[in-house]
Order: structure tokens, then sequence, then C-alpha cells
């Protein structure tokens, strides 16, 4: 939904990939087929989201880290209402046509 809003930005679509799918955990190489990204350039990007916390480690599988959302982070709740918010908007003019 963020990107509706944002446009097609390779850093919100891995804001709106955490948060479509909070629930599970995916490697580097995953993420970045998902949003159509390469592996190298998710990589580059990878440490912002690491250090502002938005992204945690959650295991490891033989040599892959697995990634997911980090939503006790104050900034991922508040995408996620952003995220909402847009998404009621988006609803409510579709439901008026």
């Amino acid at each position: 939904m963020l990107e509706d809003m944002f446009g097609n930005n390779k850093k919100i679509k891995v804001i709106d990939f955490l948060l479509e799918n909070r629930f599970w955990d995916y490697p580097i190489k995953d993420i970045a087929k998902q949003i159509g990204m390469s592996k190298k350039h998710l990589s580059r990007i990878l440490p912002a989201f690491l250090e502002l916390n938005v992204m945690k480690e959650t295991r490891k599988i033989g040599l892959a880290t697995l990634y997911q959302a980090n939503m006790d982070s104050p900034l991922m709740k508040k995408a996620e209402e952003l995220s909402l918010e847009i998404a009621t908007i988006i609803n409510d003019k579709i439901t008026e046509n």
C-alpha cells in the first residue's frame, strides 16, 4: 500500500513486502525475487534496514540468514498505520464508485 502513495521506490517495496509478510521470515534471495530487485542491491541496502531496526534476523538455515519485519519497531508500527490508512482511503474510493 505504501507504493500507492510513494511510488515504485525499491526501499518502499521492501517495507511493503515486510509489512504484508510480517508473520514469516525469508532469506534475502526470496525477498529480492518477490520485489523485483537483485539480491546484490538488496544486500547493499539491508544494513540500513537493520540499523533502523525495521527488519530483524530471525534464524539461519545452512548458510542463509532469514529476516522478517520487526513489528516491535516504532518505525514499522507507524509504517503499518500509514499503510492501513492508505488502504482504507483506496477502498472507500472504490466503494464510492
